[in-house]
């Protein structure tokens, strides 16, 4: 089948770029009349098994119409395009700003045990939808978990490739089995039997390898070998003890969930729904007996969190890259180390001259400029518990919830003391009052007010960031309460490119990259730009299995136009 060439019109889209050649199907960026991208899957039906159709249509494409989840990459629509003189189907899916969880890996990143089991209980989110429609994914893998971006700067993991998907088989599969990865594939999986527990031991390799870095147990296989070749070498690594590297967050209940999820006795695995409820510690990880354990299926079920439960911040883990990721912002990184770090650090000095650091500081500047990345990485400098607080973290639907909250939150920070609290678009949290914003909220104001007042005494340094200063409360802003405010503006020539070489570094990359060029054509960039711009780009390198190159650098940014172009074309308010 020829590659379709760009602007190649399919349906009501166009295609935008080529990404990889599959077995049966070739993949593309596609992008509708207003410029919105979508992932396209072109199958060449002179190639296609019959067994992989049903009543002539791709059965990839009849399964996939059938899937809704937040967590599953979604079906938008297919149909039929002619290619010289061939009838091809075609499917469109949803597209993810972010990167393939494989990408992160191959650079060496661990993840934090949290983070991992965060991501883990999204996948088994996704897995349990699959399995409550009689779904097995059956190729779940790193390379087929994406790790979409979020504005407040978390992920949300996808399974992504639906080729594999199907009723749970007994036999041999209708679907390829030799493109397989067998490290993530279950041992009964291996001799032809694709189920529920399968798709849980696949999940459960896919935690490991983000707490390790590698596969539970590694076998060293090409991919032009033979498919029983590659099964007997994953056969006898199983033959070996799982193994744990020590780790400080790895705690024995981790353990013995992991153990359970990768056992090699189907019988003894637990469902997703089990595994799921295991991870948030709604379930014990240890294996019930077999004689009382339960053979009806239990469906998976979504329970939405009560109003009036306690306060629950997530906790970044501290100590990682610190101020070493970020691109320039010298000077602030110089005057946060002398005027908190230190005097945080060194408390008889501190004591001996009644030092005592600021209260809080204030971010400010055009969306997208990295303040809320600031925050997060002085709080790594530190090494201090760090809380990034968003407005519906604290939201509530009773007479005096979001005060009780408030107050509830700076006791837990002064408990962890030292704390850094982090308020995302803090405007919202502290409106001016008078101003409608505030109209029905100003007792939650002044709570802010009084836990504001001398934080640091407590061992607490709030840290605020906003792109709309002109609605702070006045009060907010003096002395004592937010001591320190810094303009973090678009990116100059040098800070960008520092950040090209930050987020380029440890990725497979070709020797034409010329960060100089790079910088110039993202000027006026903001730096979540320059960010999504690398990842996008080690994206289309791994789906198309290249290094990633000044090509498709550049292809990425004259793609993807600055988020600030029209922003910084207005009159600056409040700075």
């Amino acid at each position: 089948m020829v590659t379709l060439a760009e602007n190649t019109p399919v349906g009501a889209y166009k295609v935008h770029r080529f990404i990889k050649k599959g077995l049966y199907n070739d993949s593309y960026v596609v992008m509708d009349e207003a410029g919105k991208p979508f992932f396209m899957k072109l199958f060449d039906m002179q190639r296609i098994p019959a067994k992989m159709l049903v009543d002539g249509t791709v059965e990839e494409i009849v399964l996939s119409r059938k899937v809704q989840h937040h967590h599953v990459i979604r079906y938008v629509e297919d149909g039929v395009l002619t290619v010289e003189g061939n009838d091809c189907q075609y499917m469109i899916t949803q597209y993810f700003h972010g990167s393939l969880l494989s990408e992160a890996l191959r650079t060496g990143k661990k993840f934090w045990a949290e983070d991992a089991k965060g991501i883990t209980v999204g996948i088994l989110n996704g897995a349990c939808y699959l399995h409550s429609l009689n779904l097995c994914h059956n190729d779940l893998t790193p390379r087929n978990i994406f790790l979409e971006d979020q504005q407040d700067g978390t992920v949300i993991p996808k399974i992504i490739d639906l080729g594999h998907l199907h009723a749970p088989v007994a036999g041999a599969p209708s679907f390829p089995v030799d493109d397989l990865n067998v490290e993530y594939v279950a041992p009964e999986a291996l001799k032809g039997n694709f189920t529920e527990e399968g798709d849980v031991f696949a999940i459960t390799a896919i935690l490991y390898t983000m707490l390790y870095g590698k596969a539970p147990w590694p076998c060293e296989v090409s991919e032009t070998e033979p498919y029983f070749s590659k099964k007997e070498k994953a056969r006898k690594a199983r033959a070996e003890a799982l193994t744990f590297p020590e780790r400080d967050d790895v705690d024995e209940n981790l353990q013995a969930a992991i153990r359970r999820g990768l056992s090699l006795d189907r019988g003894s695995r637990p469902g997703s729904s089990t595994m799921r409820n295991i991870l948030l510690g709604k379930d014990s990880p240890a294996a019930p007996d077999k004689a009382t354990r339960a053979d009806k299926k239990v469906e998976p079920t979504v329970k939405a969190d009560s109003d009036d439960k306690p306060l629950t911040i997530q906790k970044n883990k501290t100590g990682k890259g610190g101020f070493a990721d970020v691109a320039g912002m010298d000077q602030l990184k110089k005057e946060m180390t002398n005027r908190v770090i230190w005097v945080l650090r060194n408390k008889a000095k501190a004591a001996e001259y009644r030092l005592l650091p600021p209260n809080g500081m204030l971010l400010y500047g055009p969306p997208g400029c990295g303040k809320t990345f600031f925050a997060q990485k002085f709080a790594e400098e530190t090494g201090f518990h760090y809380f990034l607080v968003k407005g519906s973290d604290l939201g509530s639907t009773y007479i005096h919830g979001t005060q009780n909250k408030i107050a509830e939150l700076f006791k837990t920070a002064a408990e962890k003391a030292p704390c850094v609290i982090c308020f995302d678009e803090f405007d919202s949290f502290v409106p001016a009052r008078g101003s409608d914003a505030a109209r029905h909220r100003p007792e939650e104001v002044n709570e802010f007010l009084s836990q504001l007042n001398n934080c640091a005494e407590r061992g607490i340094f709030v840290v605020g960031t906003t792109n709309r200063v002109d609605m702070i409360d006045p009060a907010v802003l003096r002395k004592g309460r937010m001591d320190l405010q810094y303009e973090i503006p678009a990116p100059d020539m040098d800070v960008r490119k520092a950040m090209f070489k930050i987020h380029l570094k440890g990725r497979p990359c070709s020797d034409d990259i010329d960060i100089d060029r790079l910088a110039e054509l993202t000027a006026g960039y903001a730096s979540s730009d320059i960010a999504f711009i690398v990842n996008e780009s080690a994206m289309v390198a791994a789906l198309g299995d290249e290094t990633i190159c000044q090509r498709i650098l550049e292809e990425s940014v004259r793609c993807n136009p600055s988020s600030l172009a029209k922003k910084l074309d207005r009159p600056r308010i409040g700075y």
